[in-house]
């Protein structure tokens, strides 16, 4: 469905009945994957949903697929469950289990074993900690062969999202883009859940953005930043594809404000067109 957000959501107890009480049941569900918790219960949870209908989206975390052959088994194993989708990532953790170092490395592992999943990949509007800018882009350069689209890390700055965007389309980078946001959460919650689970890169941008955070009063909603993304939802040349919803588990809170952002009919509801590479505004 047009304008339908991906929701991500962390493998934690309790989250798969949450998802079926309060989230659309056409709902595209994306399943983390950290050191934390584990590549083995992002796959469990993703698999139950699959069965039940839902779909479920894992995050391959490279670093934590241990060789090609665990690939092939983890590959054979989501597509008999009816999964459709993944997200491949390099993942959080510092040293990799295995023969995969990055993300990189496991798509061109897939592409080697062959298969028929749509792939998303990530990009960091803001400075990954671990990664230098310009090999982040050439990353995501060498990579796009290999994807049908780009989640942007979740920022708070819509000024920020669209240089950044600018600049992908400037190094032929065409990959549709699903915009990252933090759902409506209490911010007390989302940076304890946070805290707490480890969710990496999220973390970290959360950490930067601590103090913008404590000065709101209650709960952060994404509503001024997707409104200010207005306009460049609405320019091709963007190619920006929806949104991507980081949920932190507060899904009756998420569920609650989506039905509000469409019944209202935002203009950031729609996913953009295909990319005509001339974004200059």
């Amino acid at each position: 469905m047009a304008g339908e957000p991906h929701f991500e959501v962390i493998p934690l107890p309790g989250i798969e009945d949450e998802i079926e009480e309060y989230l659309p049941a056409r709902a595209t569900v994306t399943v983390t994957a950290s050191p934390r918790q584990g590549l083995a219960a992002t796959l469990e949870l993703t698999t139950r949903l699959a069965l039940r209908g839902i779909d479920a989206v894992p995050h391959l975390a490279a670093r934590q697929v241990r060789d090609v052959a665990g690939l092939r088994g983890i590959l054979r194993d989501l597509d008999a469950a009816g999964v459709r989708e993944v997200f491949v990532i390099g993942g959080d953790q510092k040293e990799p289990v295995g023969d995969f170092g990055s993300a990189l490395e496991l798509l061109r592992a897939m592409q080697g074993i062959g298969h028929e999943f749509t792939v998303g990949i990530a990009g960091y509007p803001e400075t990954h900690p671990m990664i230098i800018d310009d090999v982040a882009v050439q990353a995501m350069w060498d990579k796009q062969v290999h994807a049908s689209y780009l989640v942007s890390q979740m920022t708070f700055d819509a000024r920020v999202l669209l240089e950044w965007v600018r600049r992908l389309r400037r190094r032929g980078i065409t990959l549709p883009v699903r915009v990252g946001v933090a759902g409506p959460v209490g911010t007390a919650r989302l940076l304890r859940v946070g805290a707490k689970v480890g969710v990496g890169d999220s973390l970290r941008v959360l950490s930067k953005h601590r103090g913008v955070l404590r000065h709101l009063s209650g709960t952060w909603t994404p509503a001024r930043l997707l409104e200010d993304l207005t306009p460049a939802f609405a320019d091709p040349g963007y190619g920006l594809a929806g949104v991507h919803v980081y949920t932190f588990n507060a899904l009756a809170q998420t569920a609650q404000w989506w039905q509000q952002a469409t019944s209202q009919r935002s203009g950031w509801a729609v996913d953009g067109g295909p990319v005509d590479h001339t974004p200059g505004r």
